[in-house]
């Protein structure tokens, strides 16, 4: 557990939506662009999601009065994902998650205009979440090896 002896850890995740993209972003430094991206999920919008959270948890007898026993508390947003993690629309499942982005619908790991580059993660095939992003790591090592072999016997006929 990330908790102390004693004490418990809970995780929260709320369905929330990407980033919206600005295109003027791109034109500005860094910082200010995540500024801006920021601000798609203002303190007021977190506080009120935050209630809603604390809200329905208490519902639970167990839970309730949950909110005076919290000692330290992180709150990510899709702006977080794209700053930390360089996550385009702060997606942290990847290119994005809706329908269109699901299992074999995602790219595979060939680059269309790279013979020798290929790609493996969650934005790819086989899709996120660690077993399949390792899963598609295998695929990829295993991809290159052979890629590897053949051109090793192409030198040599």
């Amino acid at each position: 557990s990330a908790a102390p002896p004693g004490l418990d850890s809970i995780m929260v995740l709320v369905p929330c939506k990407t980033l919206l993209r600005d295109e003027d972003c791109a034109k500005i430094p860094r910082h200010e662009a995540l500024k801006r991206y920021r601000m798609q999920f203002s303190d007021d919008v977190v506080a009120s999601v935050r209630k809603a959270v604390l809200k329905r948890m208490a519902s639970i007898e167990s839970l309730s009065g949950l909110d005076k026993h919290i000692i330290n508390e992180v709150v990510d947003t899709p702006a977080t994902w794209a700053e930390q993690f360089h996550l385009g629309a702060g997606t942290p499942f990847a290119l994005s998650h809706g329908f269109a982005q699901l299992s074999l619908t995602r790219p595979g790991p060939d680059s269309s205009g790279m013979p020798n580059v290929l790609y493996c993660g969650a934005s790819t095939r086989p899709g996120n979440g660690v077993p399949l992003v390792l899963i598609g790591a295998k695929q990829v090592a295993e991809k290159a090896v052979n890629m590897l072999h053949q051109k090793g016997k192409n030198r040599i006929s």
